[in-house]
């Protein structure tokens, strides 16, 4: 049955041939571009806020820009969505399913053209056009600061940076967040405003007409839990869009540990791992009982009822740890570990001798678990430090030091600090500080699986 599905779906594709030969000459080009030199990119980041807040700032008595209708030109705007890699709108256009706006706004020589818009299960997208004044960098990259719900400070990042492609006619841009609340009324807008052009202040502002795509909302009701983490993971419903799939889950936590965060793996009938764009987007936090109860969403960019009989979802979650401190006089070993995870780093030996100060240690108690050595020389090197007692809570460039593996199969190693910049040098005004995050951030607790159908 899927096999006949699956090509009945192909058969009905329209190439545009043209499409396809200017997408593989940008490819081309962003291959070229990507082989120089450019500064690291934080990675997208989420975007929180609580459920009662967004149905505050999103609500039907925003003012609906006139021109508003269902795209007609596909293929230059699957083209669009295709170069920015948003593949719920490419899904969406190949369906005929996104809106085409027609809404500009000037500032200082600069037009600002909302030019189409979807708003598909938790996922909203938007197109812009930019032309006139503008200053690109160097390379002929334009970007802009946009700032979305009014920027309110109980929205995180509401404020972020968007890099735009050149075009004939000036630049094109794409916006894509995910909607952070459970539901919002099927039509309505949402405050959309630019506060920078390619370093050129203004105002550009929008409130994008967005119309909820039919999807269906599966009520499931399934659980996984950790005795030792102290988590419970509760799954809620599977909303089912046209072009993406949205997993809501509701997770408890202790109350001191309100930073844990989960991360969700998922696979469909054949064992494939399905792709998740966007894990762990938080929708409602609140504390009762000693407790931390959190409402959290992942989206798959794809519609999976019909493709697969069932998905099968493995939850992880990266614990929170604090920072724990050892004296350098303390008497070896010392033994370090998480009280929720098996995570350990065992002080072997300190020693303090001409300018220098040598740590003997080993990680997990010489346990892998799946991970490359290099990884654990990155611990190694981060994760056991020297530093001030007077400033152990300020993060600072650490002392330098030199890592060398003692034993690889055993995951020990020794760490040897250069004291010699410091001045006079006193032990007692030092300490080591030990970090299991990011042991626990990559290797994160493990809860037992759960099984969801698909079927019709």
């Amino acid at each position: 049955m899927k096999e006949k599905l699956f090509q009945e779906k192909y058969e009905e594709i329209e190439v545009p041939k043209e499409d396809v030969n200017e997408a593989i000459r940008k490819g081309i080009r962003k291959v070229n571009e990507d082989s120089e030199p450019k500064k690291k990119v934080s990675p997208t980041r989420k975007l929180i806020i609580s459920t009662a807040a967004a149905l505050t700032f999103l609500s039907s008595s925003f003012i609906v820009p006139s021109v508003s209708h269902v795209m007609a030109d596909v293929p230059l705007v699957g083209q669009i969505y295709t170069g920015f890699n948003d593949l719920v709108g490419r899904n969406l256009a190949s369906q005929q399913l996104i809106t085409k706006l027609n809404e500009t706004a000037s500032h200082g020589g600069i037009d600002v053209t909302v030019t189409s818009a979807y708003y598909d299960g938790g996922v909203i997208g938007v197109t812009f056009d930019v032309t006139g004044d503008v200053n690109p960098n160097q390379r002929g990259k334009l970007t802009g600061l946009y700032e979305i719900f009014n920027g309110e400070k109980i929205i995180s990042d509401s404020r972020e940076l968007v890099h735009m492609e050149q075009t004939d006619n000036g630049f094109m841009g794409q916006i894509q967040l995910y909607y952070p609340g459970e539901k919002l009324p099927d039509d309505t807008t949402f405050p959309l405003e630019f506060l920078k052009i390619g370093g050129k202040e203004g105002v550009w502002k929008f409130d994008v007409p967005i119309k909820q795509l039919p999807n269906e909302t599966i009520n499931v009701d399934k659980e996984s839990s950790n005795e030792q983490a102290n988590v419970m993971v509760h799954f809620d419903s599977i909303i089912a869009g046209k072009a993406s799939t949205a997993i809501d889950y509701t997770t408890t936590f202790p109350d001191e540990s309100e930073n844990d965060q989960v991360q969700l793996e998922v696979y469909d009938d054949y064992g494939e791992r399905v792709n998740i764009s966007m894990d762990g987007i938080d929708l409602e936090k609140i504390k009762e009982n000693n407790q931390v109860i959190v409402k959290g969403r992942s989206i798959i960019p794809q519609e999976l009822k019909g493709r697969t009989d069932y998905i099968k979802i493995y939850p992880k979650v990266a614990l929170q740890t604090e920072d724990k401190f050892v004296k350098l006089n303390q008497k070896t070993p010392v033994k370090i570990s998480s009280p929720r995870q098996d995570h350990t780093i065992n002080l072997e030996n300190i020693t303090t001798k001409d300018n220098k100060v040598v740590i003997d240690f080993q990680i997990n108690e010489g346990k892998e678990k799946d991970e490359k050595l290099h990884f654990y020389k990155d611990i190694a090197r981060n994760e056991v430090t020297l530093v001030k007692e007077s400033e152990k809570e300020i993060y600072k460039k650490p002392i330098d030091h030199s890592i060398k593996v003692l034993n690889e199969d055993d995951l020990q190693f020794s760490s040897t600090f250069d004291l010699s910049s410091l001045g006079e040098f006193n032990s007692n005004d030092y300490v080591i500080r030990i970090s299991l995050s990011n042991l626990s951030a990559n290797i994160p607790v493990e809860l037992d699986p759960v099984k969801f159908e698909l079927k019709e």
